[in-house]
């Protein structure tokens, strides 16, 4: 007798030890169970009383289980249980046969560790037969109860707890200790709600984008980029620069000066693209034949430079600072000059434009 309330605790123990590792805290919102219990009995029998019947030493207890949970908050559960004790002072056996019925509470989301824990008031009626003796006494109890239950799968509930049973005719308490497990059937769930879809996330609004490049204001390092402008990752519009370089040739009259009317035309095209490249250049270059003294020719060849110069000024309104002239004298030549054609082509100026250009891409 005294090795086996050690076992019933150490099963109590031991079993949500073993079992926690295979835990869901989700029970169904009902279902019915039926399972099987043991326990062990502090019985609150009186000492001092001589009759056998009423003094009974400590005892297990086994029983089985039927009950039904309504909802996750409420559960009605039935036992048929059967002790095995032994009178206190003679050590005669007895058997204890005890039917009770209880209302359970429970929360319905709360839980301890994984475990839900339970409140119970029942009652119980007791047939306690002591062998030899002439009739058996019958008890009528009411007992609360408290305890932790746990899911170890999706049909199996472990729970451990405690009762205290008061005796309504003599008034004494039995305290009791136990564990069960309970099969569950009849289970319900929790239903999703139908044809409910999610709902869409709230737009989000774009982040503004001033000049309309396509790159975000946050991230806009050039934040007022022309229209229509080709940018890089940080906003900035590309360019393409250019180089720009163009050369003429004004041809002039054996030691003349004037410009022939006949290159106007040529000049002007110069100052066009002048006019529409700003920050470009140009170099007269005057040049003559070989007719004349050297000091002569020089003074000749600046002479024509400073004519053309003068039609990009006056005809064109080219800035003078924008144009620079020199003069090669005769020791350039492009043809013979042993040849009337060739010093015709020597007599000249060479109108050399030069500069770049950058302009900003346009998006295709």
């Amino acid at each position: 007798m005294t090795q086996l309330p050690r076992l019933l605790l150490a099963g109590c123990i031991a079993l949500p030890i073993t079992w926690a590792q295979a835990d869901t805290t989700h029970f169904p919102l009902s279902y019915s169970f039926i399972g099987a219990e043991v326990g062990y009995v502090d019985s609150g029998n009186s000492k001092d009383k001589s009759s056998n019947i009423d003094n009974l030493a400590n005892y297990p207890e086994y029983g089985l289980t039927l009950g039904h949970q309504f909802n996750p908050n409420f559960t009605l559960m039935g036992a048929f249980s059967y002790g095995d004790a032994e009178t206190r002072s003679t050590d005669i056996d007895t058997d204890i046969l005890r039917g009770s019925l209880a209302g359970r509470i429970h929360p319905g989301k709360f839980r301890l560790a994984g475990w839900r824990p339970f409140a119970g008031l029942g009652y119980s009626y007791t047939d306690i037969d002591v062998d030899g003796a002439l009739d058996s006494k019958t008890e009528d109890a009411l007992y609360l109860e408290g305890g932790f239950q746990r899911m170890v799968s999706e049909r199996i509930v472990f729970e451990a707890g405690a009762r205290a049973r008061t005796e309504l005719e003599d008034g004494y308490v039995d305290g009791q200790v136990f564990a069960g497990v309970q099969f569950l059937f009849n289970r319900s769930y929790p239903q999703p709600p139908k044809n409910q879809l999610p709902e869409p996330p709230a737009p989000v609004a774009p982040p503004a984008d001033s000049d309309g490049d396509g790159v975000p204001d946050p991230r806009d390092l050039c934040p007022n980029t022309p229209q229509g402008a080709l940018v890089d990752d940080d906003g900035c519009a590309q360019e393409l620069t250019r180089e720009i370089k163009e050369t003429l040739y004004v041809e002039f009259d054996l030691d003349g000066t004037d410009v022939k009317p006949e290159y106007f035309n040529d000049i002007g095209k110069l100052a066009e693209l002048m006019t529409q490249y700003p920050t470009s250049r140009i170099l007269l270059e005057g040049h003559t034949d070989s007719t004349g003294s050297a000091g002569y020719n020089q003074n000749l060849s600046q002479s024509r430079a400073d004519s053309v110069m003068k039609v990009l000024v006056k005809e064109f309104n080219i800035g003078a600072e924008r144009i620079s002239t020199t003069g090669m004298g005769e020791s350039q030549p492009i043809a013979d000059n042993a040849t009337d054609e060739g010093r015709a082509k020597n007599r000249r100026v060479e109108a050399i434009l030069t500069g770049k250009h950058t302009e900003i891409m346009k998006k295709q």
